[in-house]
């Protein structure tokens, strides 16, 4: 990882987060808007499970560099969801991590340095099969760079690219593993 978390810095942006999130509920009971403070307790809980989840498919590497994404100084929000019946993918979790890694930071280069950048990823698992959906939404200063550097990367992984929709404001590929 980029950096190493100790205990007292994982705790402290943990702490941050729930503060935030009981700041919100807050706020929104001030103003008597309890469907929405019902709301931002049903996606605390939901945030949560995918977590939970994401643990328990043992891409531990992986899991600790999507998890802790948003306590780095970062220009893009990242959020994880994992749908299907949990498998054990130890196995894909250093490719997994390192290709994520690689693909972000290539997307941080490539992205307008003014506006809001979203990317959410889907771990989706099926009996016959296990995708990962990477989905943006923000501005690219270039779609091309995205197009090149997926097609450079597609052969040494184990995984393959399977869809892919590249425009200015938005994109969605999508992996499967092998």
């Amino acid at each position: 990882m980029e950096k190493d978390w100790n205990i007292v810095h994982i705790l402290s942006c943990a702490r941050h987060d729930w503060l935030n999130q009981i700041q919100l509920i807050k706020g929104n009971m001030a103003l008597d808007r309890f469907d929405r403070v019902k709301e931002i307790i049903e996606e605390i809980i939901a945030e949560a499970g995918h977590a939970s989840r994401l643990t328990n498919t043992k891409l531990n590497s992986f899991a600790e560099y999507v998890m802790t994404y948003n306590w780095r100084n970062t220009p893009i929000q990242l959020e994880i969801e994992v749908l299907g019946d949990v498998k054990d993918l130890s196995s894909y979790d250093l490719a997994l991590l390192t290709w994520t890694q690689a693909f972000i930071h290539m997307l941080e280069t490539n992205i307008d340095g003014t506006s809001t950048h979203h990317v959410s990823v889907s771990l989706f698992m099926e009996s016959d099969s296990i995708r990962f959906f990477f989905d943006f939404s923000g501005i690219l200063t270039t779609s091309q760079s995205i197009e090149n550097w997926l097609e450079e990367n597609e052969e040494q992984w184990p995984f393959k690219l399977i869809e892919k929709h590249i425009a200015k404001e938005e994109f969605h590929v999508v992996l499967e593993l092998v």
